[in-house]
Parts: structure tokens; C-alpha cells; sequence
């Protein structure tokens, strides 16, 4: 994290292990969400009558509801106030009528501060922006900041700052009193050609605020949610959230899964823990998942990476001066510290996550409007760092906007770090023709439990489906041929489940990986 924020939260316990006579490992819950708080959804035709026999029953009162979803927000009352939330979840798993319950988590943004500098914006260099803005500057195109809200009238400010609203406090003042949101705004579309201070990537777009954090940098499931739906109600074309939790969250991922349901590319932090896993929301099938770049390109430590990560963005590195220019190397930006205005260097996830969006606002605003069309221009043309093509440190490479709006033009800007282009998106690349008679390899194998439902993840080195064969149950799976694979079940608390891994390529060449347990 930063000298500036202090994580509450801490990296999941990996708790799928090959199997061993040892006794299945147990761990404490070190998760971090609200008290007496829990998130519901239940099966019911529309009517409301199953939530309120489940309030009834559990001794629950609504405080909120995300209709869109089927979520409602619930307070534990009464005889039962007492009870810890868990406890409280897994009697409601139990229940018929509930598809799922989960905690309230808490999330927090994800960036990192030092003392102010004026200075280059290397970062604009790295992405490409001067050849970008020979395209568009992304005119016309709303960008949805959820964040800290967004402080206005700095002395250099925001090309376009639309109204916005509060869902922490709840009021429709998104005012930023923390300076994380106005940072990231400000690298969107700060106002450029001015003549003052520092330049945005897509800096003739709109800024949406939509305030899910507090005044210190820190939000819930719930509000996070809400601003996720609020904005794509609202006609964002991209959602930023630089910010994240280490824990998934079926609420968040429901929200998520509605804003690209209608045509928003969501975009958010893989995370700033020197983690092997990539932090939630990124971590979603729906979002952009964004780590840090350092100006030569490479993947600073504090970066959190593994399955799921997409691409890299300029996060900076405040240990570092690579390109020599006698600043540290973080991202440049206006925002407030302690109350005043200032130019500084700021390093973190949360910093090169908003380059993706600014991207993503400039590809809308060029024409390109399917979500699925702008991943696969920004992952096709970004560059390869690392090793050949995508690996699960680096995702697809370093952001080039110059590169992926060429790529949409009809240009040649495709690939030009070496990465697989085409119309789809690498992960789904077509198998070779020829005769294939290797299985794929299987690795980066992890996992975590939620109440009494846990998710299997792990990576093949070309598309396969993805598959778990259980000793007692078979298999469950499916088919679809990807390189990153995660499958979610429910099992019982106090059962120990065993089984192998299973991919199998369009060749119909197999691989099993096992046997491993998983315990809840």
C-alpha cells in the first residue's frame, strides 16, 4: 500500500493444497466487512414475499435494496444482534430460499503517495498520447470515477465535470476531502493545452463522480455496488474503480455483470498487496483487471498479479528514477493533500488504472462501442513485456492507446510488442489446424472459500475448458476453451472434498492435475 492509506485488509489464505497425510489446514477469518451487516439475494418470482420470509425468519430488517440485482441490504436485529455475521450466513445458506449471503465487505482505495513534485509525465510517453490525440481525445465519451468523489475548481481542473452523487454518505455531493478520487479523475481527463499544470490521457471526456469511498479511503460492498449501477443508469460509457478488497463478492460481481450487460467497460485495480492474486473487482470475467507499470515498462513488486490480470498501465515506482530526470518515478497529477492544491507523484494500481479507462473513453469515443471489441483492441496491441505473449505477471503487456486506436482504424498498430491479435481476444484463439497430440499444462493452481461455497482457479498454456472430476461426485465443468479457468461451487461445512483438475484442448489432448482437497 502507501504512507498515505493503511490496508485493513489482508491477501486470502491459500487453502487448496495437493494431496497429504496431514490433517486439512484451518484458518482464521481475517476478513474485514461490516458488523451486523449482510448482503441477500433469495429466489422469489419479483414479489418480495420470500425476502420478507426470510427477514421473518432470521429476525432481519431491510435497510436497502439494489433492484436491479435482486440484493438486499440487511441489518441483523433483535434476539439475534449478537450474532456474528458469518454465523449468521451460514444459516441463511441453509435456507432454501436464498441463492446466496455474503458479508458486507469493506474495500479500499488502491494507491500511493509521497511528497509533491513538478515534473514529466512519463506516463503519457509510455501509452502513446501524443499519437493517440492525433485520433480523438475522447470527446463526447462519460467516464464513471468511483472513488473518493472528485474535488472540482483546482487551479488546472477537469476538462468536463458532470453532477454526480454520494452513495457513502448518501447526498448528491461527491465531493473529494481525501484526494485519491481527483488524482485518478485527473489522469482521465485533466484539462489539457492550457498552458497550466499536467495533462489528462482522454482529456476531452466527461467526468462522472459517483462517491463509494470515505473521506480516509475506505467504502463497502454495498455502496461500491451502488455506484457501479448508479453509473451505468446514468449513461457512463467506462466505470473506473481504483479500489478493490481481497475477497469476491457475488453483490459486486452481479453489479458488474449489469453495467457491461449494458455496454459499459468496467476497468478497475489488480492491487497494490506484492500479491500473487489479483484483488476484487478486477478479478471479474466483466472487468479490465489493471497492474502498474514502471517507466521501463516492467512490473513493480507491489503490483498484485496472477489469473485474471489483463494489462499493465503506468503505476510508478517512488523507489526509482529510471529515466533520469531527477523525480522520483511516480505518476505525475493535480490533486488536494491535507486540503491544498499540489502537483505530486503518486505510485500504485490506482494510478494506471485510470490510463485503461482514459483508453477505453477515447476507443467509445473513436466509435468502437461493444465492450468485448474495445478489451480486444486494447490486450491485441498492447506491448509485450515479460514473457512471449500473455503470462499471468504481466497479462497481455504494457497499455499503447496510439497502438489500439490504429488497430480499430484498420492500421497496422496490432501487436507491436509481439503479443497474438486478430478479431478476438488472444485467450480465445482458434487452435492450430494441424495435428495436436500435446495435452496443455496446468499451473498457477489456488483457491479460497466463501461460507460454504468455494472457487477453483488455475491457468493452461493454450484454450482448453476447465473441469474438476470429484472422487465421490465426477465431473463439473464446462466446455469453454479459455486459458484462465475458474470454476465456483457450493459444498457443505465440515466436508473435505477431493478431486483432479481437468483441461482438455480443441485437439481433445487432455491434462489432469491432482488429486488436491478443499476443505469448508
Amino acid at each position: 500500500m502507501s504512507s498515505k492509506l493503511t490496508a485493513l485488509l489482508l491477501a486470502p489464505a491459500l487453502i487448496i493444497g495437493c494431496q497429504t497425510d496431514d490433517l486439512a489446514p484451518t484458518f482464521e477469518d481475517t476478513e474485514a466487512y461490516l458488523d451486523r451487516e449482510v448482503l441477500v439475494s433469495v429466489q422469489d418470482n419479483g414479489d418480495g414475499v420470500a425476502m420478507m420470509q426470510v427477514e421473518k425468519s432470521f429476525g432481519l430488517a431491510t435497510i436497502s435494496t439494489l433492484e436491479p440485482i435482486g440484493v438486499t441490504r440487511l441489518l441483523i436485529e433483535g434476539e439475534d444482534e449478537a450474532m456474528a455475521v458469518k454465523d449468521m450466513i451460514r444459516e441463511l445458506e441453509g435456507d432454501h430460499r436464498v441463492s446466496f449471503a455474503e458479508p458486507n465487505y469493506l474495500a479500499h482505495s488502491m494507491a500511493g503517495a509521497n511528497d509533491a513534485y513538478v515534473g514529466y509525465q512519463w506516463n503519457l510517453d509510455q501509452v502513446g498520447a501524443e499519437g493517440a490525440w492525433d485520433y480523438t481525445t475522447g470527446a463526447g465519451a462519460v467516464v464513471a470515477v468511483l472513488d473518493t468523489g472528485v474535488k472540482s475548481n483546482g487551479p488546472d481542473g477537469l476538462t468536463n465535470l458532470l453532477p454526480g452523487y454520494d452513495f457513502y454518505y448518501n447526498d448528491a455531493d461527491p465531493s473529494d476531502r481525501d484526494g485519491h478520487g481527483t488524482f485518478v479523475a485527473g489522469t482521465i481527463a485533466q484539462r489539457t493545452n492550457n498552458g497550466t499544470g499536467v495533462a489528462g490521457l482522454a482529456y476531452s471526456a466527461s467526468i462522472l463522480p459517483v462517491k463509494v469511498l470515505s473521506d480516509s479511503g475506505y467504502g463497502d460492498i454495498n455502496a461500491i455496488a451502488n455506484g457501479v449501477i448508479y453509473a451505468a443508469d446514468q449513461g457512463a460509457d467506462v466505470i473506473n474503480m481504483s479500489l478493490g478488497s481481497a475477497y469476491p463478492s457475488s453483490t459486486l460481481e452481479s453489479a458488474c455483470n449489469y453495467a457491461y450487460s449494458k455496454g459499459v467497460v468496467v476497468v478497475a485495480a489488480t492491487g497494490n498487496e506484492y500479491a500473487s492474486q489479483v484483488g476484487y473487482p478486477a478479478a471479474y470475467d466483466s472487468v479490465i483487471a489493471v497492474g502498474s507499470s514502471r517507466v521501463d515498462g516492467s512490473r513493480p513488486a507491489y503490483s498484485n498479479y496472477g489469473t485474471g490480470i489483463d494489462l499493465l498501465a503506468p503505476g510508478g515506482d517512488l523507489s526509482k528514477d529510471q529515466n533520469g530526470d531527477g523525480y522520483a518515478d511516480g505518476v505525475l497529477q493535480e490533486t488536494i493533500e491535507n486540503g491544498s492544491w499540489t502537483y505530486t507523484f503518486w505510485e500504485g494500481t490506482s494510478m494506471a488504472t485510470p490510463h485503461v479507462a482514459a483508453a477505453a473513453a477515447m476507443l467509445k469515443a473513436y466509435g468502437v462501442s461493444d465492450p468485448d471489441e474495445i478489451y480486444n483492441a486494447l490486450v491485441a496491441t498492447a506491448t509485450d513485456v515479460g514473457a512471449a505473449g500473455y503470462d499471468t505477471t504481466n497479462g497481455y503487456g504494457v497499455l499503447n492507446v496510439e497502438a489500439a486506436l490504429e488497430y480499430v482504424s484498420g492500421g497496422s498498430g496490432g501487436n507491436p510488442g509481439g503479443n497474438p491479435g486478430g478479431s478476438t481476444a488472444p485467450e480465445e484463439e482458434t487452435p492450430s489446424s494441424s495435428a495436436d497430440t500435446t495435452a496443455p499444462s496446468i499451473s498457477s493452481v489456488s483457491g479460497y472459500t466463501q461460507g460454504n461455497r468455494f472457487t477453483i482457479e488455475w491457468v493452461t498454456n493454450e484454450s482448453a475448458d476447465s473441469y474438476l472430476n470429484f472422487e465421490e461426485y465426477g465431473l463439473y465443468g464446462d466446455d469453454t476453451l479459455t486459458t484462465s479457468h475458474t470454476i465456483s461451487l457450493r459444498g457443505s461445512n465440515n466436508e473435505t472434498y477431493y478431486f483432479d483438475i481437468e483441461s482438455t484442448d480443441a485437439s481433445g489432448n487432455t491434462a489432469v492435475e491432482g488429486t488436491y482437497y478443499i476443505s469448508l
